[in-house]
């Protein structure tokens, strides 16, 4: 999200709010220019609060205390429920995708790897499974829209909230025996893809389904955030969902796994590499 400079908010006289978005911003823009109140001097911070409650309310005489009121009802209010409502969004999001994963690992294996070879609705590979994953969530009753032209290209999967904010969804394919460096380099460019989606359309985070056929395990050194694992790509917050449509033997069978373990520094090493 893009916020208004804050010297361009003082010029204003009173506030207005076109849209749910813009409002989010004026609140977060206030509530953060509250916090570096912090050692300012009390005459000061009392000035600064009732001009910032003046310019909320509408109001050029109103009183301290009803511009603590006006800061506290308005614009704290107002930020929290922004990001109640994200989250719960995002939340909403990652549960789908968790659930299409478990659909497909144990499920629809065999489906996927043919769809990826194959071909499904005349597509072969990662342009397949994102047709999959596009099928899934429009079953879910989510609204979205499927690869509109963006400035980086196009995008397996643009949803659209209620609010009109968007969410962007990016398929990757990693085949059978695919090797440390090609494992690599394919997700760094998901990440990359999904980061440059998520400037496109003005958003925060976006999400990589990483569809792997290796029976290699690969294994990534992500940070987590309320337990889902993500990248930071240029400040915009990547989560990550890896679905397993290997062809494996059993248990009893299969001996000792491999694994291609990748850390954090290598990913975002190989990011630069490519802006």
């Amino acid at each position: 999200m893009k916020y208004p400079d804050a010297k361009v908010l003082m010029t204003l006289s009173f506030y207005t709010a076109e849209t749910n978005l813009k409002h989010s911003s004026v609140c977060w823009l206030i509530v953060k220019g509250i916090a570096e109140l912090e050692n300012v001097e009390p005459r000061k911070q009392q000035f600064v609060i009732q001009c910032l409650g003046e310019y909320l309310n509408n109001d050029a005489h109103i009183k301290f205390d009803d511009a603590v009121s006006v800061l506290r009802d308005v614009a704290i209010d107002g930020l929290y429920e922004h990001l109640d409502e994200h989250l719960d969004e995002r939340n909403s999001i990652y549960s789908i995708l968790i659930k299409y994963k478990q659909r497909s690992e144990w499920f629809r294996k065999n489906r996927l790897r043919d769809y990826a070879q194959s071909g499904l609705e005349n597509k072969k590979g990662e342009v397949a499974l994102a047709i999959d994953v596009q099928e899934y969530i429009l079953d879910q009753g989510v609204e979205f829209f499927v690869e509109p032209a963006s400035a980086s290209g196009e995008v397996d999967l643009v949803l659209k909230s209620s609010e009109g904010r968007y969410i962007v969804v990016d398929a990757k394919y990693v085949k059978n025996e695919s090797s440390r460096s090609s494992v690599l380099n394919k997700l760094a460019s998901g990440f990359h893809q999904v980061a440059r989606y998520c400037n496109d359309f003005d958003v925060g985070e976006g999400f990589l389904v990483n569809f792997v056929a290796n029976t290699t395990r690969i294994r990534l050194g992500l940070d987590t955030l309320d337990s889902f694992p993500y990248l930071n790509v240029g400040n915009k917050i990547i989560y990550y969902i890896e679905v397993n449509i290997a062809d494996e033997p059993s248990a009893s069978k299969s001996g000792k796994a491999t694994e291609i373990e990748l850390s954090k520094e290598e990913l975002i090493s190989t990011l630069e590499g490519e802006s």
